[in-house]
């Protein structure tokens, strides 16, 4: 029954404890809030200069002219949201969080099979 109460403690701990997000607060310096229609643009076309964004979407049929009228057409607001979104974007990806998540799970479902009295056996 101890272990048994162990382990449900122990798994409803371990997803709280992942499920929580660190929140912190700062104060912005205003030139960073301020940005300008010159700037946004400047930072969405450094973006599609780059060399994989500038092969994709050639390879979607795009020519460097038909993307910069459609650039030149944006309202300031869709510019400056595309700039923030740009920030947000990782080029590379990360594939160690999931691979760190993936061990963490099959390391509780091997200590659930244990604890319950099965074997784990790997031919």
């Amino acid at each position: 029954m101890f272990k048994k109460f162990l382990s449900i403690y122990l798994i409803v701990a371990i997803l709280v404890i992942g499920m929580v997000q660190s929140a912190t607060a700062a104060f912005i310096p205003s030139e960073l809030t301020l940005n300008t229609k010159a700037q946004d643009l400047e930072k969405v076309q450094k973006f599609l200069e780059m060399k994989i964004v500038s092969q994709r979407l050639k390879d979607f049929g795009y020519s460097e002219k038909e993307i910069m009228d459609r650039l030149s057409k944006l309202d300031e607001t869709t510019l400056h949201n595309l700039a923030l979104k740009i920030d947000e974007i990782k080029v590379a990806g990360d594939a160690g969080l999931a691979v760190i998540l993936a061990l963490v799970i099959i390391a509780l479902v091997v200590l659930i099979i244990n604890l319950t009295g099965h074997r784990v056996v790997v031919k």
